[in-house]
This record gives structure tokens, sequence and C-alpha cells, in this order.
């Protein structure tokens, strides 16, 4: 096995890029909020939702933190619904100012 392979195998999830999209766009947040908060580079981020690199699980952590578990749930697949009911706080870095 190679590097490149042994570092995308794994038991991580898989998001669904439309998907993913979708959660974020409906929390106002993007893929460089979700870079922030990982203290990660957007294109690093873009590597794990394209499964070309594993992702951390404090990156993972971020992701679902911004998403939200609805959202979260909805970008890999697990539920079919995406539903508006977030409730931004202060300290989300998407919130609404």
């Amino acid at each position: 096995m190679d590097a490149t392979q042994a570092r995308t195998d794994n038991e991580l999830p898989t998001f669904i890029y439309r998907r993913f999209r979708a959660a974020l766009d409906l929390r106002g947040a993007s893929v460089e909020s979700v870079a922030r908060h990982a203290s990660v580079s957007s294109r690093h981020v873009w590597h794990v939702l394209t499964g070309r690199r594993r992702g951390s699980a404090k990156l993972l952590l971020s992701i679902r933190h911004v998403l939200g578990e609805p959202g979260y749930a909805f970008a890999i697949g697990q539920t079919d619904t995406l539903r508006d009911d977030f409730q931004p706080t202060e300290g989300d870095d998407h919130a609404a100012s």
C-alpha cells in the first residue's frame, strides 16, 4: 500500500459535496470559516471534503460545530432532510452581525 492510499483509507465520514454546501449556506458559513475554526488552511479542508486527505479529529469536530448536528447528518448522508433550526450564539464565527 503506498503512502497516498494509506492517508485516504479510513473509517471517516464521506461528505456529499452538494449537501455540504447546502448545509454551509443554510448556516451562513463558508469553507474558510470551517478552516479558521480548525486552525487549518481552506485548501486542506477541501482535500478532506473530496477524500484526498484524512481529516483530523479537530477538523471533523470543527465541521460538525459549524454545520450543527442536523447539517452534519445531512452532509454525510445520514438523513435526507435539512432543517433550518439553527440559533446562532455570540461565540459562533458565522453569527449574524
